[in-house]
């Protein structure tokens, strides 16, 4: 049993099986049933029925953080635009130093810069 409870664990579970057990589940087979049927866990068959429930699907929603996350937030980014305002000469290394001291925000210069370039700033 402990070696098919670790077998379970981190396992890719298709669409079509967790559709599969929610069919059954619907036709009235037992939990428990289609759990050593399918070989998934009691856990994992309530999780499908509430995700399917909620989201009208078993499939997770992509997630919203795909791709390089931005370090710096647009109310950030303004606050450094107005830092600029005040002293056009500033360096990368003291706006990292700034960013560090009043918003607790540690970034590199590298960092610091691709964020401004995306920003339109240079």
């Amino acid at each position: 049993f402990l070696h098919r409870l670790y077998d379970m664990v981190n396992r890719r579970i298709s669409k079509d099986l967790k559709e599969c057990a929610l069919t059954l589940w619907d036709h009235g087979w037992e939990v428990k049933d289609i759990c050593e049927v399918l070989g998934v866990s009691r856990a994992s068959c309530f999780h499908w029925r509430n995700m399917f429930e909620e989201l009208g699907t078993v499939a997770r929603p992509p997630s919203p953080l795909v791709g390089r996350m931005r370090t710096i937030t647009q109310a950030l980014m303004t606050a450094v635009e107005d830092l600029f305002a005040q002293d056009s000469d500033l360096f990368l290394d003291e706006v990292c130093t700034w960013l560090a001291v009043e918003h607790n925000i540690t970034i590199s210069p590298s960092s610091l810069s691709r964020n401004l370039k995306q920003a339109g700033l240079s």
